[in-house]
This record gives C-alpha cells, structure tokens and sequence, in this order.
C-alpha cells in the first residue's frame, strides 16, 4: 500500500487569511484610522504568515514520520506473509515425500 502524504502547502495561507480577516474586522469595529488599520494588518500578515509556516514544516515532519512507520509496516507484513508462503509450500514438499515413500 502506498502512503499519500496530505497536502499541508495551503495551510500557511490559510492561517495568514484567517488571521488577517480577524485583525480587519476587530479594526473597522474599533473605527481604527487608515493608517493604524494598514499597520495593524501588515504586522498580522507578517507574524501570521511566519506562524503558517512553522506549523507547515512541523504537519510535514509528523507526516513524514508517519510514512515511515507505514513503509515499515508494510515491509514487516510483506516478511510476515513470506514466511508463511515459505512455510506452506514446506509442508506440501513435505507431503510429496510422504507420499512417494
């Protein structure tokens, strides 16, 4: 089975939207001037675009360790099931001995 990794690139910007939507209205609610408000938002589209990112890179980190235990998972299974191949095929060589003698 093969592991499919989510896609985490949107994520940032979702946050940063979310963030900067958040700080726009609690602005125009608090009758923020033009400036205060140009302020106010790029601080938050800065911070939260950081904020984004980071949360990125750690989604990709856990994602990538769950790969792994998926891939070692699948070859543990793969061993396993090998072995019982191995094992049925034995008994029926065993059986065609019993049978010839």
């Amino acid at each position: 089975m093969k592991y499919n990794k989510p896609n985490t690139r949107p994520v940032p910007i979702l946050i940063t939207l979310a963030a900067a939507g958040i700080s726009c209205i609690i602005s125009i609610l608090q009758g923020a001037s033009l400036r205060e408000y140009v302020i106010r938002l790029l601080l938050t589209v800065i911070i939260f675009g950081i904020f984004g990112s980071l949360v990125r890179v750690f989604l990709d980190m856990g994602f990538r360790a769950d790969q792994k235990e998926e891939e070692k998972k699948s070859e543990e299974a793969e061993k396993e099931s090998e072995d019982a191949d191995d094992e049925a095929s034995e008994d029926q060589d065993g059986d065609e001995k019993e049978k010839k003698e």
